[in-house]
Parts: C-alpha cells; sequence; structure tokens
C-alpha cells in the first residue's frame, strides 16, 4: 500500500515542521493527491508541491500573531479532546472544593484545641480576677476625678 493513502486516511490533515537551517516552516497537507504517488516513507516531498506551502519565519510569526489577534489561538484544539475530559475536570475541581473546605474546618478546630489547651481553668480565674479588679480600680478613678 503507498504511503500517500495511509496519510490520505490520517485524522491530522495538516503537519508544521520547522527547519532550523533555512528559517523556514513547511506545511504539509497529508491528505493532497500528489502524496498518493509516494511509495515509501524515505520519499522526498519536493517544496514546489501543491501539498507543501513554505513560509519563511516571518511569515509564520505574522500568521501566528494575526491569528492571535483574532482569537483563532484561544479555540484552537490541539489533539487534545478536551470535551472527553469536561466531566473529569469537574469532577476534580468539586474534589478541590470539598478538601479545600475540609482543611478550613480542620484549621479552626486545630486553632479550638490550641486555645482551649494553652489555657489552663487556674489561669482562666486568674483572668477574671485581674478584669474585675481593673474594672473596681476604674471605678474608684472615675470617683476620685468627680470630687476633684
Amino acid at each position: 500500500m503507498p504511503l500517500g493513502n495511509i496519510l490520505s486516511g490520517s485524522e491530522q490533515q495538516y503537519v508544521a515542521n520547522k527547519d532550523d537551517k533555512t528559517a523556514t516552516w513547511r506545511i504539509l497537507d497529508t491528505w493532497h493527491e500528489d502524496l498518493k504517488k509516494l511509495q515509501d516513507a524515505e520519499e522526498e516531498i519536493p517544496d514546489d508541491s501543491e501539498a507543501v506551502k513554505v513560509l519563511s519565519e516571518g511569515q509564520f510569526i505574522a500568521l501566528i500573531k494575526e491569528a492571535a489577534r483574532l482569537g483563532v489561538l484561544a479555540n484552537a484544539n490541539f489533539g487534545s479532546e478536551e470535551s472527553d475530559l469536561e466531566p473529569e475536570l469537574i469532577k476534580k475541581d468539586e474534589e478541590i472544593n470539598t478538601l479545600q473546605e475540609k482543611i478550613s474546618k480542620l484549621k479552626q478546630e486545630n486553632s479550638q484545641v490550641l486555645e482551649s489547651t494553652s489555657r489552663t481553668d487556674e489561669y482562666a480565674l486568674k483572668e477574671k480576677a485581674m478584669s474585675s479588679i481593673l474594672k473596681l480600680v476604674s471605678m474608684q478613678d472615675m470617683s476620685n476625678l468627680g470630687k476633684d
């Protein structure tokens, strides 16, 4: 079976390849009729074939910039079926939210445990006594100010 027939049956119609030596990009239309003449993978496809488009580095960059400006790149599908992954992504997002809620609750419980363990009953009684003494002293000062 000729290689061209195999290529014409592939899912991906266009393949781009950069040639660093000549600073050019070659875009191959794998479904083009010219490729049906190919017999094996080692056979070269000439640049003047209608199945090949050759772009200079500058032309390629201009093309990409224009595609980005038009928003075409933002919507491009580069072979991964994102729609197939959507249910999995939603499931993982829900799992992340659940775990974040659990972390928040655990942090809150942890702070309550630390607060309760760092203060003994004796400390709480002393704290109340000091608060009462401060109130009495404040009341005494207020009454002394009123007498003057």
